[in-house]
């Protein structure tokens, strides 16, 4: 099977058996809910609501949203919803953990709790799916969200999640765009020698079935025919599905530039922990939220599509 190129791929995908369960944090909130009850009646995925139960059911009411295909759990407290939203996923009852009307940093502080939550002793890092109007293929970038001065180290680890996501949209093997603001090593530029030190390290991209090449401006790394313009070639340039950004803050911006100006959407996953977690923002459409909840089901199954 080919690699998926849209959310309705993924989406398509994400339903083949077997269904698995999701524990949404926080409830109270109608797109929630009817996100959650499309989850049923599409057979994506079992949801289980986490939050205030007689606020959860009043909303319903009124958005005429049928839950009678969730389970809900009750707490009150963003924070308790949080935790309970982890421990779900600890014990087996859920197989991924969605933020739904809580704060990312609630929802993340409870996921990264070293007792508590499901950190492991991998690095944890965002990966965004993005579909663009116009791009011919999803696009994933990382990390944006989480890890805010990586080091040589955590930028390989980065690297390693995100390979691992595009190997779960069916890449065989994952073109891995290093971003900077020139094309070349430069001796005064410290990201450059940075890059150019993880693009050598071909051993272990090769272990992982992926090629990861750089620096690339944005442009160079994603359209042919800037490629070429800069004289560069090999299997990424102009070709990358996967960009990995030289800062957070950098990476943060251009995700939210795709966004904000050219439409884009994103279905947002941290990966690095004992289950796959799902974010996504509460301005997303529904499509959009269906997509976080299919990428993170996708991930959790554990198995790259078939082809």
């Amino acid at each position: 099977m080919p690699a998926l190129r849209s959310f309705a791929d993924l989406l398509d995908a994400a339903r083949r058996p077997p269904t698995l369960s999701i524990a949404i944090a926080g409830g109270e909130e109608t797109e929630v809910l009817e996100a959650a009850a499309a989850c049923c009646s599409l057979g994506l995925a079992q949801p289980i609501l986490v939050g205030d139960e007689r606020r959860i059911g009043a909303l319903a009411r009124e958005g005429d949203v049928d839950l009678s295909g969730c389970q809900v759990v009750h707490r009150t407290s963003a924070d308790e919803v949080a935790r309970a939203t982890m421990q779900l996923v600890r014990s087996g009852q859920a197989q991924v953990a969605i933020k739904g009307f809580v704060s990312s940093t609630v929802f993340l502080h409870a996921a990264l709790d070293r007792e508590l939550g499901l950190r492991t002793e991998r690095l944890v890092s965002h990966v965004g799916v993005f579909q663009i109007p116009r791009f011919p293929r999803l696009l994933c970038i990382s990390d944006g969200g989480v890890v805010l001065y990586p080091d040589a180290n955590q930028k390989a680890e980065i690297i390693r999640n995100a390979i691992e996501v595009g190997k779960k949209l069916g890449l065989e093997q994952p073109r891995v765009a290093l971003l900077a603001g020139t094309n070349a090593t430069s001796l005064d530029r410290p990201v450059t020698r940075e890059i150019a030190g993880l693009v050598a390290m071909r051993e272990l991209w090769e272990s992982l079935g992926a090629v990861v090449d750089g620096p690339f401006t944005l442009d160079v790394a994603v359209d042919p025919n800037a490629a070429r313009a800069a004289g560069k070639g090999g299997e990424v340039a102009g070709r990358a599905e996967i960009l990995v950004g030289p800062t957070l803050e950098a990476t943060n911006t251009m995700c939210k530039a795709i966004t904000y100006f050219a439409g884009g959407q994103m279905a947002g996953l941290v990966v690095g922990t004992r289950a796959p977690l799902a974010l996504g923002s509460r301005s997303d459409p529904a499509e959009t939220r269906l997509a976080c909840v299919a990428i993170g089901v996708l991930f959790a199954k554990g198995e790259e599509i078939a082809r």
